[in-house]
């Protein structure tokens, strides 16, 4: 899917825009805090119907406005015209359309742009807690295996009724209790099947890829999963533990208490790992996560965001970096710096079509 021109109204800091872009390669240049990273933002809004940084669209909306409006106009791989758009009014739901067609659910949108955002939040994969990995797993697997999606969701439904039951001071309620327990267990097995899966064929592309950034000055490096999901069933488990977490509160046991464990050299990267390899690190795993997604579903190239990635890398790794962005094996990307040096290198040693922005207090040029 190639992105042919954007259009923004009233997104963050951003006032109006129409751009017109490049199918291979679009640079946007220009001091932080200007507006880059909201360009970018917008582009991941129609392909997640949700912002990379907050989960509250009002948060989306230029202060001095009372509603944003997003619009992408695609072209797929059959040639094929697909227009996105997304309108939010402060304090109503969002309204999410495909062709002028709303959508009924969001999941149903979730896919079909398959895109893979790299930021300096992404450190989190690291140095935040488990959710942070498990939401690393969620979207790469979602973004082409529908029934994880539609498990991930029931699952997280019925977790949020049954802590709901626990939390209540009252004597449980066991039927209410089994029925929700048998529901999380089927849908438990199928995210914890494809979760597995996933890190078993995730982990050699992350290993070359590592391998690649370091210009082969290679730490051995490993991804493993954590999951209750090795214990067997889920449904016999909550069910002696359903007193012991009436006291708590809240489940103790089930595939949200899942993790990655990130290991360099053997031991946990976020303690061992210097800066630039914990950055080297969570930017193979992005880059990694670009080729797996590109090996499924119908085969789509996705689209890669770039934001701010070279700060703090020595200038061995930006050259790895540059030079492998600026290969064929990429379709469209989009790339955000202050530094203009960087962006400059990328498109010496692209030699595919190009476009360069500039932003600059919300206005691109």
């Amino acid at each position: 899917m190639i992105l042919e021109h954007l259009s923004l109204l009233n997104y963050k800091n951003i006032e109006q825009v129409d751009l017109d872009l490049s199918p291979n390669v679009n640079c946007f240049i220009g001091d932080n805090g200007m507006g880059k990273t909201n360009v970018l933002d917008a582009i991941y809004y129609l392909s997640f119907c949700k912002s990379s940084s907050t989960q509250q669209d009002n948060l989306n909306i230029r202060h001095e406005a009372d509603f944003m409006m997003l619009q992408g106009r695609y072209v797929n791989a059959l040639n094929e015209p697909e227009v996105i758009s997304c309108g939010v009014k402060r304090g109503q739901r969002k309204h999410f359309k495909r062709n002028d067609k709303e959508y009924k659910k969001f999941s149903e949108h979730l896919g079909l742009i398959p895109l893979v955002m790299i930021s300096p939040a992404d450190s989190l994969l690291i140095s935040g807690g488990s959710e942070e990995r498990r939401k690393f797993m969620d979207v790469v697997i979602s973004q082409f295996d529908l029934p994880y999606l539609e498990a991930l969701i029931r699952y997280s439904k019925s977790l949020q009724q049954r802590n709901a039951l626990l939390k209540q001071e009252e004597e449980l309620d066991e039927g209410l209790c089994e029925v929700l327990e048998t529901m999380m267990a089927a849908d438990a097995e199928v995210i914890y099947k494809a979760r597995k899966e996933m890190v078993e064929e995730f982990l050699p592309i992350f290993k070359e890829m590592y391998k690649r950034l370091c210009n082969n000055n290679y730490e051995d490096v490993e991804i493993k999963l954590e999951s209750h999901g090795e214990r067997g069933d889920l449904a016999p488990i909550l069910k002696s533990w359903r007193e012991r977490e009436h006291i708590v509160g809240y489940t103790l046991h089930g595939p949200h208490k899942d993790n990655l464990e990130l290991l360099m050299n053997g031991y946990n990267v976020r303690k061992e790992g210097s800066q630039g390899q914990t950055k080297t690190f969570f930017i193979a795993m992005k880059l990694a996560q670009f080729i797996y997604l590109k090996s499924k579903g119908e085969r789509q190239t996705p689209i890669l965001l770039l934001d701010d990635i070279f700060d703090k890398l020595d200038a061995g790794r930006v050259s790895c970096i540059v030079d492998y962005v600026s290969g064929d094996e990429f379709q469209q990307i989009f790339i955000t710096d202050t530094n203009r040096d960087h962006l400059d290198s990328i498109l010496a040693a692209t030699k595919r079509d190009y476009r360069l922005f500039h932003v600059n207090h919300g206005i691109v040029s």
